[in-house]
């Protein structure tokens, strides 16, 4: 099994609450005195974690210049689900939204998006195994350990996923300049919210399979949003039928 080396103390405190995945070893830096570092590894302790006070020089080796805010934890890589169980851990899919990536390639803004997702009911993450960030120590620092509380499924042909989907009942959404004004969607429980790329927006292929396409008016002359800051609007919208 590979091992990681991941950075930053919401993401090791994430970790070491959610017990989804084995931890070799919590790494501190002596320098670093804040009471909140020193309950994590009183955490760390508690769930039988190793826990090493090392020296700055140390630690920035073992960092390689990631920002580390005197934490690295060693860790094996995320749990991921497959699709049949995503599914079965649903207590409710009338209550069930869940989002799909279609070719985001900056692993900041893969993290950004589970990160939004956590924070606003979206259960789980589908992203495809090819042309697609992956769930690298950059995404994972970036969503600031929400990996531990959104299921990730990886797939090999998302087209495909979303047919299974819409035969198990989801509606499917498509973000998409050209889409439905988003107040004016009615959106239907359990939902599949397609996240295009960040230059090219959703494939023709992909974008052939949604119900509706959604869009999201805006103001002040810029041409379209981030992928990760309209993947939070339309959370947010949904959050509300959840």
């Amino acid at each position: 099994m590979p091992i990681e080396l991941l950075y930053g103390i919401n993401t090791a405190e994430e970790i070491l609450k959610a017990g989804r995945r084995r931890v070799l070893r919590l790494v501190i830096s002596r320098a670093e005195k804040a009471p909140r570092v020193q309950e994590l590894a009183g955490l760390a302790r508690r769930k039988g974690v190793t826990v090493e006070f090392c020296d700055a020089r140390t630690l920035e080796k073992l960092a390689q210049g990631a920002s580390h805010q005197g934490v690295i934890i060693e860790t094996e890589p995320p749990v991921k689900l497959n699709l049949d169980q995503a599914l079965d851990n649903e207590p409710d899919l009338k209550k069930t939204v869940w989002a799909g990536l279609d070719g985001i390639t900056d692993p900041m803004n893969l993290g950004a998006i589970i990160r939004s997702a956590a924070c606003l009911g979206v259960s789980t993450v589908v992203i495809p195994e090819r042309r697609s960030a992956g769930l690298t120590p950059t995404a994972q620092k970036a969503a600031a350990g929400a990996v531990e509380r959104v299921n990730v499924v990886e797939v090999v042909n998302l087209n495909l996923t979303i047919e299974r989907l819409k035969e198990k009942g989801f509606w499917v959404y498509g973000m998409d300049m050209g889409g439905k004004p988003l107040p004016q969607v009615e959106f239907t429980l359990p939902a599949f919210i397609l996240i295009g790329s960040e230059g090219e927006g959703l494939h023709q292929k992909t974008r052939e399979h949604c119900d509706e396409l959604v869009s999201i008016p805006q103001k002040g002359g810029v041409e379209s949003l981030n992928a990760s800051n309209a993947a939070a609007v339309v959370f947010y919208e949904l959050s509300k039928k959840i």
